[in-house]
């Protein structure tokens, strides 16, 4: 796990695809629940809450869309439709799944603690999924960090996507998603954005990746709660 070193009471860290009980193209630990045994999904976030400290049987997750709908954690749910969750509940993990899109977490650093999770593809990004994940955290004062995904080297897109973007975020029709993601958030008003600068789809033994190995596969992700 690549834990985040976030400014207050939170425990949060990105997944790799290590040291799970998943096999075959799910191999390891594969967090999605798209097509894979469901008892080793199952397994496979009991392990990674376990490693953090945290109650799987609380670990909250949506059904992502590529929306910009964001919900209040509540614990064990498991099908709402939004790709962003919050929380200010201590102890309620929170899961948002990717394989090559952006998982962002996003911290209250004034005022009450609060946490918010992130699926961000250019979909999201374009749409004001970052937008409105703050609107939802509630705090003038917050921190991001940017996790693995599909980096300036990979991520491949045509005009039509481009232009939803600055200009300069797209180089030989490759957009910057990292980029992309942190001016975003900074454009949003978040004061401090951390980024890990790991691409999914040219590390194979690390993370799953859609633009690599397509819908047969599994999905990291990045994993929050306030501090128990």
């Amino acid at each position: 796990m690549i834990r985040w070193d976030a400014p207050g009471p939170y425990v949060v860290a990105f997944t790799t695809r290590e040291g799970g009980v998943s096999t075959g193209s799910f191999s390891s630990l594969n967090l999605g629940s798209r097509g894979d045994d469901q008892r080793r999904v199952a397994e496979n976030r009991r392990l990674a809450c376990e490693e953090l400290g945290l109650d799987a049987d609380r670990l909250a997750v949506n059904r992502q869309r590529h929306t910009i709908v964001a919900n209040r954690a509540k614990a064990g749910a498991r099908d709402r439709l939004g790709d962003t969750l919050w929380t200010d509940e201590p102890g309620l993990p929170m899961l948002a799944l990717t394989a090559d899109c952006v998982p962002i977490a996003i911290a209250a650093t004034g005022g009450p603690p609060a946490l918010s999770v992130v699926h961000a593809g250019w979909r999201g990004l374009a749409g004001g999924v970052v937008e409105s994940a703050l609107q939802a955290l509630g705090s003038p004062d917050t921190a991001a960090v940017v996790g693995p995904s599909a980096g300036p080297c990979c991520y491949e897109v045509g005009d039509e996507v481009s232009g939803l973007f600055d200009s300069d975020l797209t180089s030989g029709g490759i957009l910057d998603l990292w980029q992309a993601a942190e001016r975003a958030l900074v454009r949003a008003g978040v004061s401090r954005v951390d980024r890990v600068d790991l691409c999914t789809r040219c590390n194979p033994d690390l993370f799953f990746s859609h633009r690599r190995s397509g819908a047969r596969r599994g999905a990291q992700g990045v994993i929050g709660a306030l501090a128990g």
